[in-house]
């Protein structure tokens, strides 16, 4: 597989798809492991791990900052019940083979981020890459 005219290893792919698979566990083991080695990781590698990384963070300050918000809003007399019932709805109700909304469209981002780092490619999401992407030159 090439991407950018570099060729990516099969190893790196399925060390890029793990760490998204994982939320970016494996990946931080990744890097561990190479500092240790005084291996330099590719920057396929390097972008996939780090986007991996972020992106897990992303989704925890993403949920955190939205259970806050539903907690909030859950006190104001009118509104709260609202609330309420579109929490219930968006995170615990089963839609597709028991996933949430929420945990589907997670199961469905994830799944595209691993496919593509599995196939060489850079998958892109469009906030959290353009960040690993200044940050990380391919």
């Amino acid at each position: 597989m090439r991407s950018n005219g570099i060729r990516v290893q099969l190893m790196e792919r399925i060390i890029c798809a793990l760490s998204y698979i994982t939320f970016g566990i494996a990946g931080v083991v990744w890097v561990v492991v190479s500092y240790i080695a005084k291996n330099h990781m590719s920057p396929f590698c390097s972008y996939n791990v780090y986007q991996s990384i972020f992106f897990s963070f992303f989704l925890y300050i993403l949920s955190l900052t939205c259970s806050i918000a539903a907690g909030l809003l859950s006190a104001v007399p009118f509104l709260g019940e609202l609330v309420n019932k579109f929490t219930l709805f968006f995170t615990q109700t089963p839609i597709y083979f028991g996933y949430s909304l929420w945990g589907l469209i997670i199961f469905v981002i994830i799944c595209y981020l691993a496919l593509f780092a599995l196939l060489g490619k850079y998958p892109y999401i469009p906030f959290i890459s353009d960040v690993i992407g200044a940050n990380f030159r391919r």
